[in-house]
Parts: structure tokens; C-alpha cells; sequence
């Protein structure tokens, strides 16, 4: 069976975010494609953002969804601005094997992020204090710098190269390719996993939660990173992110995969009773806590069903966040 993947990438960037996250995956395919919206290019290269509108955005990924049609199975992932595509071609082709979307931009902004950043790193760095095991003490350090490390190189990104392009023509393209995209969602039918950092900058659990609410896939995963930021696709923790996502597109799940000490991270699986109205969660977590005044490393996995859809299992996800990796 021949196989395909497609990326497509966000608002303002251009092809070469994937150039740090394909490596981990691209031996899994026969082709690896990766869309360039129109008016978007590589680092070094002038942008035309005058040819950068709705129509052409969803016109280029038709020529690319009639290309594909050659293969067996073709794999979609999107990032931010690029789930929007990513929903769309999924309407276009049946050949669909898994969904990936990266901080799906469905619902922005985050306003409250900044104290959101500084609380959870006060509380690593309380954690951190308290840490009696020198190899988990390690890696409580390494997710501090990291953390500030790509908050850095996020700020200098935007600063560099999204700013002076922030122009209203440009936000209003944005909206309205999220608007078209949000159509879409209903034609998702295929394994969907969704991955989102607590840290990010932009994008809310409310747009997390609009994808898992409006897609029809009978299986969905959701992977949240308390450490995580937007750009999380290429600044952080991309071995660990790359690990969930090959093991998602080749195995169809990124439970159960090999996580190591003080690594922090909730894993969710979304499943549709045969019954109307049941759906069964279940969660993996794993990360640091507090034992007796000493930080130890926490995790484990529990199952729920929940008789009433998808209102109470949200509330539980929008509940589930770093406070319970970090009491």
C-alpha cells in the first residue's frame, strides 16, 4: 500500500517549520508533501503577501488533494492556521488514514497567558527546590530552560518575522480561512489526534475543545503538554512531541508510549458509545508531584464513561490541566 503525508503549516510561517519534526517521520511514507500557502516563504525569502487570500489558500490544497488521489492512504497534519486546511482536505479526499492537528486555531486570542507562564514556572521551580532524586531534579531543570529558551526564540520570532506583517488585510485573511475551515470540521471522519501546549500564546483550550466537539471521527486522542508553547512544532520539547506523533501515525495511538522521569504530559482517548450519548475517556498522565514534602515522579490511567456526550467529558478536560501534574 503506497502512503502519503501531508503538513501544512500556520499563519505567517512557511514551509520550513517542519523541517525539525518531518525527520522523525517522513521513513513512514512513500511521499512526504508539505503545502505552501500562497505569499507565505522560507526564511530569506521576501514574502508576496498580496497573493495570500481564502480562495487561493483552498484552491492551492485542491490541486494538492487531486495529486494525492494516486495513493492508498494519505496522512493529514496541520499546524494553527493550517488545521483549517487540513479539515478541508479531508472533505476532498477518502483516502484519509489519520488526522494530526497541531494548536488548531479555531478560537484565539489568550490574553491570560502571560500570568499562566508564570505561575506553572513558579511552580517547577518550587518542585525543583524540593527535589530530593538528582536525575529528576535534572529533568525538572532541563524543562525550566527549555521553557525559557523557547519563550525567547518565540518572542524573537515574532517580533522578527510576524509583526511586520500583522497587518489587518492579512488577520482578516486569517479569520476567514479558520471561518471556511470550521466547515469542514463535520467531514473528519478519520483517527484524529490533537496536540496543544498549556503555554500557548495564542490559542485556547476552547479551540481544542471546538475540533474534539465538531469532528465525527469515532476515535479521537487529545495530548497536552503543560510546557508547552505555539511553536511547540519546533521550539521545546520536539523529541517528545515527534515520539507522540510517530507513534500516532503508525500505530493509531500515542498511549502507552515510553515516557521518561519528570517528563510531564496528560494523554487522552476520546471513544463514541455504540449507545447514543456514551462516550468513554480515558487519560494517561504523568509528570511531578509532591510526596511528604519531596517532589516524586506522578502518573497513572483512568477510565471513565460518561452517559451524557460530550458535555460533562469536556468540563473534565477543560479541568485537566497542569494543577493536576503539579499539586
Amino acid at each position: 500500500m503506497k502512503k502519503a503525508l501531508l503538513a501544512i503549516h500556520g499563519f505567517l510561517t512557511c514551509t520550513d517549520d517542519w523541517d525539525v519534526l518531518l525527520p522523525y517521520v517522513r521513513g513512514m511514507y512513500d511521499e512526504v508533501v508539505t503545502y505552501k500557502q500562497p505569499g507565505h516563504e522560507p526564511k530569506g525569502v521576501k514574502p508576496h503577501f498580496g497573493d495570500f487570500n481564502a480562495a487561493a489558500s483552498f484552491a492551492g490544497l485542491r490541486e494538492v488533494a487531486a495529486e494525492l488521489k494516486k495513493y492508498d492512504e494519505v496522512d493529514v497534519m496541520g499546524h494553527s492556521m493550517g488545521c483549517a486546511g487540513a479539515a478541508y482536505v479531508c472533505s476532498l479526499l477518502p483516502s484519509v488514514g489519520k488526522i494530526v492537528m497541531f494548536a488548531p486555531a479555531f478560537r484565539y486570542p489568550r490574553p491570560d497567558i502571560f500570568a499562566r507562564r508564570g505561575a506553572y514556572l513558579r511552580r517547577l521551580k518550587k518542585l525543583h527546590a524540593s527535589c530530593a532524586d538528582a536525575e529528576l531534579a535534572l529533568a525538572l531543570a532541563e524543562r525550566i530552560n527549555t521553557i525559557k529558551e523557547s519563550y525567547a526564540a518565540s518572542v524573537d520570532l515574532f517580533f522578527r518575522r510576524l509583526l511586520p506583517h500583522w497587518s489587518p488585510r492579512n488577520l482578516f485573511t486569517f479569520a476567514r480561512i479558520m471561518r471556511e475551515g470550521r466547515r469542514y470540521l463535520a467531514d473528519v471522519t478519520a483517527p484524529l489526534c490533537v496536540f496543544w501546549g498549556e503555554l500557548d500564546e495564542f490559542i485556547p483550550f476552547s479551540s481544542v475543545k471546538s475540533v474534539l466537539e465538531e469532528t465525527s471521527s469515532g476515535e479521537k486522542y487529545f495530548v497536552r503538554y503543560p510546557d508547552d508553547g505555539h511553536a511547540f512544532i519546533y521550539l521545546g520539547n520536539v523529541p517528545r512531541l515527534a515520539r507522540d506523533t510517530a507513534a500516532f501515525l503508525r500505530c493509531g495511538t500515542p498511549m502507552g508510549t515510553e515516557t521518561t522521569k519528570g517528563e510531564s504530559r496528560i494523554c487522552c482517548r476520546i471513544v463514541r458509545g455504540a449507545a447514543s450519548g456514551y462516550v468513554t475517556l480515558t487519560e494517561e498522565i504523568c509528570g511531578a508531584g509532591t510526596e511528604n514534602g519531596l517532589t516524586v515522579p506522578v502518573g497513572g490511567s483512568v477510565t471513565d464513561t460518561f452517559a451524557d456526550g460530550v458535555k460533562s467529558l469536556f468540563g473534565r478536560l477543560d479541568r485537566l490541566t497542569s494543577e493536576h501534574i503539579l499539586p
